[in-house]
């Protein structure tokens, strides 16, 4: 059952990086949907991550602080914490 609150669209070959909350670089990650209230992303490594982290994608100058709400088949889902910062 989906129990997405916001529509999502697919993000087919765009990365993005996790950055930890005092801005460390965490791990590249593809971007396999996006929403207005957060993301299904890939991580290019199984390492363990932070709950709270930073989502900074470059193609779209788009940076926010989010929570990891799910981990699962090489795969993690993000919700977004605050308003995204287009000026990072």
């Amino acid at each position: 059952m989906d129990q997405r609150t916001s529509k999502r669209w697919r993000s087919h070959l765009r990365m993005a990086k996790l950055l930890d909350r005092s801005n460390r670089f965490l791990v590249e990650c593809r971007i396999l949907d996006l929403s207005a209230t957060g993301a299904r992303l890939k991580p290019q490594s199984d390492r363990p991550l932070p709950l709270d982290v930073h989502l900074h994608d470059e193609d779209m100058e788009f940076f926010t602080p989010a929570t990891i709400v799910w981990i699962g088949k090489g795969e993690i889902g993000i919700r977004f914490a605050g308003e995204p910062d287009t000026a990072a």
